[in-house]
């Protein structure tokens, strides 16, 4: 009977460890996910700012002359 009630407990143990570890897989997908939609947000973003740079070269490129450098 003892080793019936240590093998249940053993298993509760182990029900448990894997519990904890799923809730943290799913934790850490929630947070990775949560970046690569701000990723893609950034991503849009940039191709617009490409896009309009090759659409209206002349336009943009006066706005970009006076911008200093992100190293002053």
């Amino acid at each position: 009977m003892t080793e019936l009630k240590n093998r249940l407990n053993e298993l509760e143990i182990k029900i448990a460890h894997q519990e904890q570890q799923i809730n943290d897989l799913s934790d850490m997908v929630s947070e990775q996910w949560t970046m690569i939609e701000r990723l893609g947000g950034q991503l849009t973003k940039t191709n617009s700012r490409i896009e309009s740079l090759e659409n209206n070269p002349q336009i943009e490129q006066s706005s970009l002359l006076d911008e200093k450098p992100p190293h002053y």
